[in-house]
């Protein structure tokens, strides 16, 4: 496993729509490494900041060295994660709103903004809160 902080090492900040993301990172790293679940408890913590880690250890599945109820329980700490990454029209109008003011001139500008635009845009979609007409 990598050290926390390298550039290899996944890393949550705390951010409830990337905790999904943090521990698929996480999962996979840890599987192609051979962890066992008691491992997948004690490297977990590594991988997030001292009061994080402090309130994670205190979580059902931690000194039972169960990763599966471990995981649940963190997740359920973080009221929305389940659901992954959430995004407003809001959010969109942002991206939007920034690139007007940009003037987008070259073809690694408009790229850029596809990526920031199309993630925000195809959630909403999926979820109902546009129409693809919109």
């Amino acid at each position: 496993m990598p050290g926390p902080g390298s550039s290899k090492a996944p890393s949550f900040n705390g951010e409830t729509s990337e905790l999904l993301e943090f521990l698929e990172l996480f999962e996979d790293l840890a599987s192609s490494c051979g962890l066992t679940d008691a491992d997948k408890c004690k490297m977990v913590v590594r991988y997030v900041n001292l009061e994080i880690k402090r309130f994670w250890v205190t979580l059902t599945g931690y000194k039972s060295k169960d990763f599966g109820t471990f995981k649940a329980n963190i997740i359920g700490q973080y009221p929305g994660a389940a659901k992954g990454a959430r995004y407003t029209i809001r959010d969109l109008e942002h991206i939007i709103l920034n690139s007007a003011e940009s003037d987008i001139s070259m073809e690694m500008e408009l790229v850029q903004y596809y990526r920031q635009f199309r993630p925000i845009a195809v959630w909403l979609v999926a979820n109902s809160k546009i129409s693809e007409c919109e």
